[in-house]
């Protein structure tokens, strides 16, 4: 283990360790589990808000009745059922969709724990949205995105590298179990999948579902960095750990360019052949934490991208303000 990345290391052992009390209360959920199942279930309140705002800034622009009066227009009763729906399809969604072509049940099919605390993480959030709406903010901001994404990082390396790879990885065929193509897509899919379905039925939508193209095909919507960095992510991740033979061998015709993470091509590696343990890679605790790293500065440059650049973090910082002085 790198001594550099030894904190993020054991940030992420300690986030990832069961809740002694959840677990007694038959949730064997973690820290990363409950706070990454309230910063959805918040960034699902935010989303409605922002749309609600528009659609109510659209109506006062051109509804108007006889009398010159601006018309509010009315929505339909949000529903916890609605809400909680949609959080198990963006969780759940790109997972349904993979396993239906790996053959494999999905996680909530056997386990009641992950929609249960999604359910929960949900009616927290709408209570203190609604009996403290000072607490949290309705809208995103660099304040919050900023430190946040350090979070963002974590729970999306955990997707990446710890979540996504494995239904590929620990196949029984070993034709899927040693195919690039189908890490690459398993890991893409897993993590945008949910909000593909969310987007392309509107259902964040105050007014009600509806069929739309969904920002990620709309132009320029490939470019986003939730979709991009899900195939480079799990990409590095097993070019670090060289979990199948394509990435044993990109590693070999780096040669030189990869000697310093101590990546060698074991003897006799072929297309084809199951991966084992000791094949010279890292091993997966310090490739995910370099791969949580890489994640954490993405999202932060994000964040400051998003809300202001250079000047709305220098300002959020405190540097370069200029004093006045007296004389």
């Amino acid at each position: 283990m790198s001594l550099p990345l030894a904190p993020v290391i054991a940030l992420y052992n300690a986030l990832t360790t069961p809740i002694p009390l959840l677990v007694s209360l038959g949730l064997p959920v973690s820290t990363l589990d409950v706070v990454g199942t309230l910063r959805l279930a918040l960034v699902v309140q935010q989303i409605k808000f922002m749309l609600r705002a528009q659609a109510l800034q659209r109506a006062s622009d051109e509804g108007k009745d006889e009398k010159e009066a601006k018309t509010p227009p009315s929505f339909p009763a949000d529903s916890a059922l609605s809400n909680i729906w949609t959080m198990w399809v963006i969780v759940y969604g790109g997972e349904l969709f993979v396993s239906s072509f790996v053959s494999q049940p999905p996680s909530f099919f056997t386990s009641a724990t992950g929609p249960t605390l999604l359910a929960l993480g949900h009616y927290v959030i709408s209570t203190i949205t609604t009996y403290a709406p000072g607490l949290l903010p309705q809208e995103p901001s660099l304040k919050w995105e900023l430190p946040l994404a350090f979070f963002d990082g974590c729970t999306r390396s955990m997707l990446l590298c710890s979540i996504g790879p494995p239904t590929i990885l620990g196949h029984k065929s070993v034709t899927i179990s040693d195919s690039a193509t189908a890490l690459l897509l398993t890991s893409t899919i897993m993590a945008n999948g949910g909000f593909f379905i969310v987007n392309t039925f509107n259902m964040l939508s105050p007014t009600g579902w509806s069929i739309q193209t969904p920002p990620e095909l709309q132009p320029g919507g490939w470019a986003s960095l939730d979709l991009l960095s899900a195939p480079f992510i799990t990409s590095l991740f097993a070019t670090l750990t060289q979990s199948q033979s394509t990435w044993r061998s990109a590693t070999a015709t780096a040669g030189e360019y990869v000697s310093a993470f101590n990546l060698t091509t074991p003897e006799g590696s072929i297309s084809g052949e199951k991966p084992v343990p000791g094949n010279g890679g890292l091993d997966d605790d310090t490739a995910r934490a370099m791969c949580t790293v890489l994640l954490m500065l993405m999202f932060s440059g994000r964040a400051v991208k998003n809300f202001g650049g250079l000047s709305a973090l220098r300002q959020l910082l405190g540097i370069g303000e200029s004093k006045i002085k007296t004389q």
